[in-house]
């Protein structure tokens, strides 16, 4: 009866892990193709503005059309309620007690005509505050689209390019500030790259507040591969969610990975965690090698067994 050689059969493993390693795909970041010129193609400064508002207040503002593209475009403006929605995703038809600012936003103009390359236009509102607004938080968007507007003043063509300027106001009054981590999901094993986080951040108040997720990588020996800080604002009785990923993580590797989150002037959460990514077709081979090596140990076990029997007979 031929014997099996163990060593054998574990170089033989060892060749075919080593293999795989060689074969793993090369993941790297390609960089975008160049984008060709746009003819239409609109853009907006600022795209944020924070006030502090007073009721009976009236405030003049306004913000920058450009028309960054190679061809003239007409475009129109108007408000609509910023809000979020129950997926904690920004919704701009569904009012609230914190979008009543909309009733109070009054534009210059509502079309725009003619704005040729490279040329801008600024576009003008005044924002009466009644007497009576309520305290907290209030927050508007105004959206600028362009396309072919008629006679009539209506879009005549469809919409090619959308862009919103975000308004908040804080009324003052009785303010209160509050809010909580609701979940942060971290995963501990990858089977592909890349690794990848989760939070989820819920305000209780009635004023916005802005959170900061901080996402740190680093190696065994403690040396940082990625880092990145995402802020984003929350607004009043509602959540937001913030996704944080390492576009250049390999596809083999043992990682600590930290989430950490801070709004309201407070580290709310932190938290790290032991990561390992690793390809499933490298979990089938080294479990086929392991199978391999206890049938090895198993035959020759019994091959021993075989020899010692017949020895003593």
């Amino acid at each position: 009866m031929k014997i099996v050689n163990l060593r054998n059969v574990v170089f033989a493993g060892a060749l075919v892990v080593l293999g795989a390693l060689l074969v793993t795909p090369n993941l790297t970041v390609r960089a975008a193709d160049d984008e060709s010129e746009l003819k239409t193609h609109i853009q907006l400064s600022p795209t944020k503005d924070r006030q502090e508002l007073k009721p009976g207040q009236q405030f003049e503002g306004s913000f920058n059309i450009y028309n960054r593209g190679t061809e003239p475009f007409d475009f129109k403006v108007y408000v609509r309620p910023l809000t979020i929605n129950e997926n904690c995703t920004e919704n701009y038809e569904i009012p609230s007690d914190y979008t009543k600012m909309t009733e109070w936003v009054n534009l210059e103009r509502n079309n725009y005509y003619n704005l040729k390359p490279e040329e801008v236009q600024n576009v003008k509102f005044t924002i009466d505050v009644p007497k009576n607004a309520p305290a907290g938080g209030q927050y508007v968007v105004i959206f600028a689209e362009t396309g072919k507007i008629d006679s009539s003043g209506n879009m005549a063509i469809n919409v090619n390019e959308r862009v919103g300027y975000k308004f908040y106001a804080d009324l003052g009054g009785q303010n209160r500030e509050a809010g909580q981590v609701v979940s942060v999901k971290q995963g501990a094993w990858f089977w592909e790259p890349p690794i990848n986080g989760y939070s989820e951040v819920r305000n209780s108040g009635n004023v916005d507040f802005a959170e900061t997720y901080t996402y740190t990588i680093t190696g065994l020996t403690g040396k940082k591969v990625y880092e990145h800080a995402q802020t984003e604002d929350v607004l009043p009785e509602t959540c937001r969610r913030i996704r944080q990923e390492w576009k250049q993580t390999p596809a083999f590797g043992v990682f600590w990975v930290e989430n950490k989150i801070n709004f309201l002037n407070k580290e709310q959460f932190k938290e790290k965690k032991l990561v390992i990514v690793i390809p499933i077709y490298i979990v089938v081979i080294f479990s086929i090698v392991i199978a391999l090596l206890i049938w090895a140990l198993v035959t020759k076990i019994k091959s021993n067994r075989v020899k010692f029997n017949t020895g003593k007979g």
